[in-house]
């Protein structure tokens, strides 16, 4: 199973985010991190500590930024066996377009083509 994974500066947004995909794929698995301590901001730690979490591959959408940087920095430190790609596409429609081609069993080959094709 491939994970959609959600970095964003806001709380909110990330977890808006998680429930538009929730309810249009529930069978899609969500992970979000927005936000530090209650406020607007991301943090290196807790994205490395997310990624190093996954237990299957991830697609990876993040807002602005320093949500971009972090990102970057966790793939590169990442360690484990699965598959982390870092997506350039909205955050919404982006992980909206990949938890749809997933939930209907597109790859994630399949699913990074179609955001390229759709995105790029």
């Amino acid at each position: 199973m491939t994970n959609i994974v959600i970095i964003s500066h806001s709380k909110e947004i990330a977890e808006g985010t998680q429930a538009l995909l929730n309810q249009m794929a529930g069978d899609v698995n969500v992970i979000v991190q927005g936000g530090v301590d209650g406020k607007i901001g991301t943090s290196y730690d807790h994205i490395q500590a997310l990624i190093n979490e996954l237990t299957d591959d991830a697609l990876c959408f993040y807002d602005i930024g320093s949500a971009e940087m972090n990102l970057d920095l966790a793939i590169e430190m990442y360690e484990g066996d699965q598959r982390i790609e870092k997506v350039e596409a909205p955050i919404v429609e982006g992980s909206f377009t990949a938890a749809v081609k997933l939930s209907v069993g597109s790859s994630i080959e399949e699913t990074l083509e179609e955001l390229n094709k759709t995105f790029g």
